[in-house]
């Protein structure tokens, strides 16, 4: 696991590409135009619900940033446009 420094809210964004076949995937803040790397998660149930999301679905996200930029998924929380899941 990463280490964190601060969580920050939960927030709606935009899956740009998918979590492969590592853990990664990659999310678009539309409020800043800013593109994070998620890379770690929670737990395992909250992977598996990431897992689902699809390319240009939105999600309410909580994002902790990590020391080397990129950030751990700590919560998907309820609302928010729309939360598109993938076939799975």
């Amino acid at each position: 696991m990463s280490t964190t420094k601060s969580t920050e809210s939960g927030e709606t964004v935009t899956i740009v590409s998918p979590m492969d076949e590592r853990g990664r995937m990659t999310v678009t803040k539309p409020a800043t135009g800013e593109t994070v790397e998620v890379v770690d998660y929670a737990d395992e149930l909250l992977r598996e619900r990431a897992k689902t999301l699809s390319p240009g679905a939105t999600a309410r996200l909580e994002l902790t940033p990590t020391e080397d930029g990129t950030c751990s998924l700590t919560r998907l929380l309820p609302g928010g446009p729309t939360i598109g899941f993938g076939a799975d």
